[in-house]
Order: C-alpha cells, then sequence, then structure tokens
C-alpha cells in the first residue's frame, strides 16, 4: 500500500481500467461469435421460409440490445473511473465481482435470444442487469464514501446525480422482471428502455462537460 497515495501498490487505477477494458472487450467478441459460429458452421439452407427466420432474427436482436447495453456500462465504468482517484483492495474487488456480472451477459442473451418471450429467460437477464448495475453502484458509493477516493473537493452534486443515475439500471431492469408475470410481450419491450434511458444525456453528463471546458 502506497502511503503516498493510499493506492495498492502495483494494482493502480489504470490497472484496473485496463483489465476492465479487456474484459468487455472479450465479453462482446463472445457476444458476436455466439450470433454467427452457429449459423457459419451448419450446412446452408437455402430454403428458408420467413417462419424459418425467426429464431435468426430473435438472436441477432437479442445481440444487438446486449451490445448496446454493455456498451453503456462500459461508458458508466468510464465516468466512474474519471473521478476514482486511487485504488484499495475493496474497490479493485468490488470491480472484480462488477466484470463477474458482465462476463454473464453472453449466456443470458443466448438465453433471451433463443426463448425471447419465455418468463423464466427475461427473469434471468433482468437479474443479471440489475446485478452489473448494482455492483457498479457499490463501486461509486464505495469510492465516494467520506470522499476517500475521488478528490476531496468533489461536487457532491456530482456523486448524487452520479449514484441516482446508476441505479436508474436496476429499477428498470426490476420493473422489467415485474412485467414479466403481467405480460412478456411488455417487458420484453422494457428491456429496449434500459440502453435508451443512458444514451441520453444526464446531469452528470452536463456536470462532466462543465469540468472538461472549464
Amino acid at each position: 500500500m502506497s502511503a503516498r497515495t493510499g493506492s495498492v501498490a502495483g494494482l493502480g487505477k489504470q490497472r484496473v481500467e485496463s483489465l476492465t477494458d479487456g474484459i468487455f472487450a472479450t465479453v462482446m467478441t463472445i457476444l458476436v461469435l455466439s450470433v454467427i459460429v452457429p449459423y457459419v458452421t451448419s450446412p446452408v439452407d437455402f430454403g428458408l421460409t420467413p417462419p424459418d427466420l425467426l429464431p435468426i432474427v430473435s438472436t441477432v436482436l437479442s445481440y444487438a440490445l446486449s451490445f448496446v447495453i454493455l456498451g453503456v456500462f462500459w461508458v458508466g465504468h468510464h465516468v466512474v473511473f474519471h473521478y476514482i482517484r486511487r485504488t484499495d483492495w475493496a474497490l479493485i474487488w468490488l470491480n472484480n465481482v462488477f466484470l463477474l456480472f458482465v462476463g454473464l451477459l453472453p449466456l443470458t442473451s443466448a438465453l433471451l435470444g433463443h426463448y425471447p418471450l419465455a418468463q423464466e429467460t427475461q427473469i434471468l437477464y433482468g437479474l443479471n442487469l440489475i446485478a452489473v448495475g448494482s455492483m457498479l453502484y457499490a463501486t461509486f458509493a464505495y469510492a465516494t464514501l467520506h470522499h476517500h477516493l475521488v478528490d476531496a473537493d468533489l461536487d457532491l452534486r456530482i456523486v448524487r446525480s452520479g449514484q441516482r443515475r446508476i441505479l436508474m439500471g436496476p429499477c428498470v431492469a426490476s420493473l422489467s422482471i415485474l412485467l414479466t408475470s403481467l405480460n412478456t410481450d411488455v417487458s420484453l419491450a422494457s428491456f429496449v428502455v434500459f440502453p435508451i434511458l443512458f444514451i441520453l444525456p444526464g446531469r452528470i453528463d452536463l456536470f462532466w462537460q462543465r469540468q472538461e471546458l472549464a
């Protein structure tokens, strides 16, 4: 442990970010391969009818949704670590658990692609999103607790705005899970809302832009 910075020696912020980028790149690659490989390796059938194409369309749409959601989580992690200045063992392991759940997304995404209207697969997918979002929130909340891993003068409005924005993800995923008991078509559509909420600029993005311009 470095006495000067409070960081874990040899496991600084840059190495945590590098590991995270590598995991996200790997998971996104696995997502792509899970769509392409089964159809590239199977015999070509020129007699496909529209009903036969439905599973393929479902798989591709599930891939697209999960890819965009992974992009949202990657951006969220990038913003969180923009404010983090130091690391400690707890932060590193919170980040590792965050990555653990990120790594499960290809599995839950494949299940959703094969059984898009099954309540069980939608619940598993939603739980996966809740787990990833909750761990990202835990990482940011821990780092900003008493400002011990961020700048001492970090505006509390940024902290609160960031926490609220991260929590939107688990809240939307929880709502989607609840909707599965009513109508799986509606709940499936609600998963599409998940990334849209984060692609649209939020308060913390405006704070960030002002800092960059200052």
